[in-house]
């Protein structure tokens, strides 16, 4: 059957919009190919952009390119990859550009089946469209496999051989995004997902759904949390209306979709995971759903609360940390709406439909005003309190997007932070290594969850020379902290008192004279970052050891280690001569709402830039540096032991109403 200069075996034809995403999975069996005389140890895939040529420039409506990667079924980002070929991906096929992979039949690609004789090999090839703003640009591309680069070619005018063994099947973002659970007939977990600005939740928060979906499928039936993972695709393109409009959409969004779900299952329980500006608006969405549906989050007859999940959200804006250079544009519409929310001003709503009874009736007081001050106001703040895990993701450095202060709502143990990373600094390259060979993988955080544990690790960056001209860009701008906005921040030292008066002060001023605050990331370059920021290698692709990111902090805080109100009482004299007064007074009271009467567990992790979108893994390779938050952030609440956890939990509640 073999023929000269090869067989065409897939000829596939597509357009993809913003959000739009296909997924393939193509199956041969070998031994079915050899027997019809096609003998070869290697496929050749080609993907081409059709877009022209001209629009390689044109970023405002678009970019108009595409992301592919073509993984054999048995690579695993989280195991060593055996075998000298590469991962292949591209980051970004511009307009005309085309893209080649080889399809290599190898231990890498064969299916593990019951029947050790079979030879049946398998490839994902993930297509995701990198339209990011406007929402009516159509990508068109062509992909095809054949058994000679010739063939793949130059094959206008042939015709798709068919052949016994093969077979592609395709997903788009709607089927992927829609799949059923693994036990029908059991309860279920509803895990929205919510995409931050100028994102999609269908391509940008796949890697996430992925690895969520692929932790609970592997847990035994009696633990399985049976999730069925969806997210909101009614705000793409729909960034800048502001996060009322954007919270109000997704919270019609949920309750339809339990809806709908509750005619063939049960649904029991409810998680909320959100990146960036995904974290207030599923905020805004569940106080919504707390003044319309009062019964919809309720333990006992309504949907039990599990996971409330934020990476890299600005809770409390980002006024105080953009320049102003960038704050006054946010003001005068620069992202419209939502660029004044995140500026903490004051948006005029359309509708007041979903909103606390309570604060509208404040027309003359001092309650809040602006929406993210309103979000965790009753009685979405008692709703907030029965989520079983409230956690937070934050970027401790390379991110000015969302700065660490807002990120994990101001309030951290800034002190233990900072002696960390003195101690590193004066311990020396040698000590440093050692640490570095001593500490936990990736996957582990550094610091525990016990709130008595004050020690949080910052490594030191040391860039190689080989890498410099690449790291330069990203990182050159860098601003010196701000040391008293970092001081209101730190907590209160809840440790025993085992000292005398005496020694506590005199440790307490030693403390206050070496305090140092973090390095500031420049918001301009975090964002050039974006365009700019290294690729991980094919090294750090197949091999997890050689991965230095890490959870640098993890701890559980406690209302009772919130410090005095720092703005409380006030002289006319400061509020007039400190600029900043009134921005943040509001940010502390935000602050404060949040965690007065409920605990986080706030988990800072170092990733390499663009570490804004690296901390969900937007792209599969191309942000791999984050895939230590997304793999903590799924093992600590997916996972088999955190599962037993949750059952255990369940079980008191049920013997509790017997």
């Amino acid at each position: 059957m073999k023929k000269d200069g090869g067989l065409l075996l897939v000829h596939e034809k597509n357009s993809l919009g913003i959000g739009g995403m296909c997924r393939y999975i193509l199956q041969v069996d070998h031994k079915k190919l050899k027997e019809d005389g096609i003998d070869t140890q290697e496929l050749y895939l080609r993907f081409k952009n059709l877009e022209s040529p001209l629009l390689r420039p044109v970023y405002l409506t678009g970019p108009y390119a595409f992301y592919i990667d073509v993984r054999p079924c048995n690579y695993d980002e989280d195991k060593t990859y055996i075998g000298s070929e590469d991962v292949a991906f591209c980051s970004d096929l511009k307009p005309d550009e085309k893209f080649k992979a080889k399809l290599y039949f190898n231990a890498n690609s064969r299916l593990q089946t019951k029947n050790a004789r079979d030879e049946i090999y398998s490839w994902t090839i993930d297509i995701i469209s990198q339209l990011a703003v406007v929402t009516f640009p159509i990508l068109k591309y062509s992909f095809k496999v054949g058994t000679s680069k010739k063939i793949v070619k130059k094959s206008k005018g042939k015709k798709v051989t068919s052949v016994r063994g093969l077979s592609l099947k395709m997903w788009d973002e709607k089927s992927l995004w829609n799949l059923p659970p693994k036990y029908p007939d059991k309860p279920i977990h509803l895990v929205i997902l919510t995409h931050g600005i100028f994102s999609n939740v269908g391509c940008d928060m796949l890697y996430m759904k992925d690895k969520i979906e692929q932790t609970a499928m592997n847990i035994e039936e009696r633990y399985n949390p049976n999730v069925v993972v969806r997210g909101c695709m009614d705000n793409m393109g729909k960034s800048a209306h502001g996060i009322y409009y954007l919270g109000k959409r997704l919270a019609k969004f949920v309750v339809r979709t339990v809806e709908e779900l509750r005619k063939e299952y049960h649904v029991d329980k409810i998680s909320f995971i959100g990146h960036s500006l995904g974290g207030p608006t599923q905020s805004m969405a569940i106080h919504y759903i707390s003044v319309m549906y009062p019964d919809f989050f309720n333990t006992v007859s309504g949907i039990k609360p599990m996971h409330f999940i934020a990476l890299a959200s600005p809770f409390i804006g980002v006024i105080g940390d953009f320049p102003l250079y960038l704050s006054v544009p946010l003001d005068m519409g620069a992202l419209g709406l939502t660029g004044r929310d995140l500026n903490l001003k004051y948006t005029p709503l359309t509708s007041n439909e979903g909103l606390s009874a309570l604060t509208l009736a404040q027309e003359n007081s001092h309650l809040p005003k602006n929406i993210l001050e309103i979000i965790p106001q009753p009685p979405a703040q008692q709703v907030f309190q029965l989520f079983m895990n409230r956690t937070l993701y934050a970027n401790i450095v390379h991110d000015g997007i969302v700065p660490l202060r807002t990120a994990a709502l101001l309030y951290l143990d800034w002190r233990s932070l900072t002696q960390v990373k003195d101690i590193k600094k004066s311990a020396g390259e040698k000590s440093n290594n050692k640490i570095t060979e001593d500490s936990p993988t990736d996957n582990e955080s550094v610091s525990t969850t016990n709130k008595d544990n004050k020690m949080g690790e910052i490594p030191s960056e040391s860039p190689n020379s080989k890498n410099f001209l690449q790291w330069a860009l990203p990182q050159v701008i860098i601003k010196g902290p701000k040391m008293n906005k970092f001081k209101r921040g730190q907590i209160m030292d809840t440790k025993s008192n085992e000292s005398s008066d005496t020694d506590t002060e005199s440790s307490d001023s030693k403390q206050e004279q070496k305090f140092k605050g973090p390095s500031e990331a420049s918001t301009f370059m975090s964002a050039l970052s974006t365009l700019t920021a290294p690729v991980p290698t094919q090294e750090y692709i197949k091999n997890p050891k050689v991965r230095k990111d890490r959870v640098v902090h993890d701890r559980v805080y406690e209302p009772q280690d919130l410090p005095e109100q720092h703005y409380l009482k006030r002289s006319t004299m400061k509020r007039v001569v400190y600029p900043n007064e009134s921005v943040n007074r509001i940010q502390e009271r935000i602050a404060r709402a949040w965690q007065m009467n409920m605990s986080w567990r706030k988990v800072l992790v170092e990733i390499q830039p663009d570490s804004h979108n690296n901390i969900v893994v937007r792209r599969r390779f191309v942000n791999l540096y984050g895939n230590v938050a997304v793999s903590h952030m799924v093992r600590e609440h997916f996972g088999l032991e955190a599962c037993k956890k949750q059952a255990g939990v369940n079980n008191n509640i049920k013997l509790t109403k017997l």
